[in-house]
């Protein structure tokens, strides 16, 4: 096995446990693209959260790299090298990605939900483009639903990381939602014990994995269009991710009372849920909802 996938597989196996875990369900070749395509997305993110001053700078040196076909196999400023399965279409979803990662230097406060699905869309939607690609999906119809489980996957991101981001100035979660409550006042009331500004909040992340849950539908219907071994995996993947969602809601989305994990026993039962749910599951191709994509202009 060559190196640059050997280290790979390390960088997913460290840091994407719920994808790590997934993966040990796909055949070897596509287990050696989807690391790849963690690694290249996982550095990318790291470049956005690094607090550096001169981030924005990196990135929108990144985006003209990748917006300029001449450099499709090339090296940008940040050494960053392409996937070997990269195509032009992977190339235009991981210039949204970057589009995405760029948003979110400085501050974040989305105040409707059309932005909040439209950076979804960016910075997980393009994933689920750009893993089409890597499991060499033929259908066309596919790459919409990958979209909406990036999408899925990335507003239980949200709901998870809430204090979190509002420790970074960040509010994913529509303030019109929750009285624009600021990220200061959310820490605060965290401090405080203001179980009036709690919940408010926690109504808004009902919402917000409701909404979610739309999504995940939709993605999994998708999954139909792939081999069996590859649907079991990537339905493995969102099941395990979707987990957390579900944990929050049975805590009453108690978003102040530290991270949602999945255990390993959790992740097995989910597992063993997935592979008899995708054995067995109708087989009937369905039609995409475009009423999920409204909010995405490339797409609607």
């Amino acid at each position: 096995m060559e190196n640059h996938i050997i280290n790979a597989r390390l960088i997913l196996k460290n840091n994407g446990k719920s994808f790590y875990w997934a993966s040990k369900f796909l055949p070897s070749t596509y287990t050696n693209r989807a690391s790849e395509l963690y690694q290249f997305c996982r550095i990318l993110d790291d470049i956005a959260d690094s607090g550096k001053n001169s981030s924005l700078q990196i990135l929108k040196d990144i985006k003209s790299n990748f917006t300029n076909e001449n450099h499709l196999k090339s090296k940008d400023v940040s050494n960053i090298t392409y996937p070997d399965f990269f195509n032009l279409h992977s190339k235009k979803a991981a210039a949204d990605l970057v589009d995405g990662l760029i948003l979110d230097q400085g501050n974040v406060l989305f105040n409707e939900e059309s932005e909040l699905i439209s950076y979804s869309y960016h910075v997980a939607g393009t994933v689920g483009l750009m893993m089409c690609d890597a499991l060499k999906c033929k259908n066309k119809e596919a790459y919409l639903f990958a979209i909406d489980l990036g999408i899925a996957m990335q507003l239980t991101n949200i709901a998870r990381d809430i204090l979190e981001d509002a420790k970074m100035g960040r509010r994913y979660i529509p303030g019109s939602w929750i009285n624009n409550i600021s990220p200061n006042e959310m820490i605060q009331a965290v401090e405080d014990k203001n179980t009036k500004v709690l919940m408010i909040v926690s109504v808004g992340i009902k919402k917000l994995l409701n909404i979610a849950e739309k999504y995940y539908y939709s993605g999994t219907q998708g999954l139909i269009f792939l081999p069996i071994k590859t649907r079991i995996a990537i339905s493995i993947a969102s099941g395990v991710y979707r987990q957390i969602g579900i944990q929050l809601k049975l805590k009453k989305y108690n978003w102040y009372d530290g991270r949602q994990v999945t255990s390993k026993m959790t992740k097995a039962k989910v597992t063993i849920y997935k592979i008899i749910y995708e054995v067995f599951r109708n087989k009937i191709q369905k039609k995409h909802d475009p009423e999920l994509h409204k909010f995405l202009k490339r797409f609607s």
